[in-house]
């Protein structure tokens, strides 16, 4: 089967390209200095967010193998498996960055010994990503390719990871430090823009030739609405009245309801990029 070059898989690994940036070319002199002049519940907070991101940009490295693997076994879906390929490519870079300024930004041995942040892991990285990952070992249907990809392009990157940068920014931006972080959750987004618009292909792509699939699709998104807005209000939990940086809990949590019903739209109305 020869390939579509235009086929949005196919026009996305080429702006990959046309974007790929170097996790270690960012200059960090500036986060140092700022890490130093927050407060303890300020540096708490911001470590919170930056592991859970490293957790996260680990675990789709992990976990997003078996999602190609289907699609190899299927066949007929080339341009899917190469696209597949850059996304694992660029999830690495995004662990090399969060690693690397944990390492070079923390002090001592904190960068390479970070104890876990308060409160229990988050069920959506931890139990319910690699189950809908893992699940495609043994049954790789449409059913279970379609299940996968509402839980980690729609969910994992189409909302969550959409409210941490947001989160990143508005701690961040007014009072301009950690330039350095900041430019790397730019890029990031950047990547993971493609990522969703990628998965939105994809379910779409799946509706067509399964149109039995639009329910599977419809019902796993209303199954992993509770579990955004959850996992974007459990950096509060343990703050009380005194949430760093001046962040509402309640506006990540509407973010989350309004992301989740764009990402429904997007696939139902023929939409690619809705971030």
């Amino acid at each position: 089967m020869s390939l579509d070059f235009e086929s949005l898989p196919l026009k996305e690994i080429r702006r990959g390209r046309e974007l790929r940036w170097d996790p270690h070319a960012i200059e960090l002199a500036q986060d140092i200095e700022d890490w130093k002049s927050m407060s303890d519940i300020e540096r708490e907070m911001l470590l919170g967010q930056v592991f859970g991101f490293l957790v996260g940009e680990r675990a789709v490295t992990h976990d997003l193998a078996p999602l190609q693997q289907a699609l190899r076994e299927e066949r007929g879906h080339m341009d899917e498996e190469m696209y597949i390929t850059q996304q694992l490519f660029e999830e690495t870079t995004h662990v090399e960055f969060f690693q690397r300024w944990m390492y070079e930004v923390l002090p001592g041995t904190l960068g390479k010994e970070i104890p876990y942040p308060r409160g229990e892991r988050a069920a959506l990285i931890w139990e319910i990503l690699p189950e809908a990952m893992n699940r495609l070992k043994d049954d790789k249907s449409p059913t279970a390719q379609m299940k996968a990809v509402v839980v980690y392009h729609q969910i994992v990157e189409g909302v969550s990871a959409e409210v941490g940068y947001q989160i990143f920014y508005d701690s961040l931006d007014e009072r301009g430090i950690c330039p350095g972080l900041r430019a790397g959750i730019r890029n990031i987004q950047i990547d993971e823009s493609r990522h969703i618009a990628f998965g939105t292909y994809m379910a779409q792509r799946l509706i067509r030739d399964y149109p039995e699939l639009k329910q599977v699709f419809l019902d796993e998104m209303d199954r992993m609405l509770p579990v955004s807005v959850e996992s974007a209000g459990k950096l509060f939990e343990y703050y009380g009245d005194e949430v760093p940086f001046g962040l509402s809990q309640e506006k990540y949590e509407s973010m989350s309801r309004d992301l989740h019903k764009r990402r429904v739209e997007a696939v139902l109305t023929g939409g690619l990029v809705a971030v």
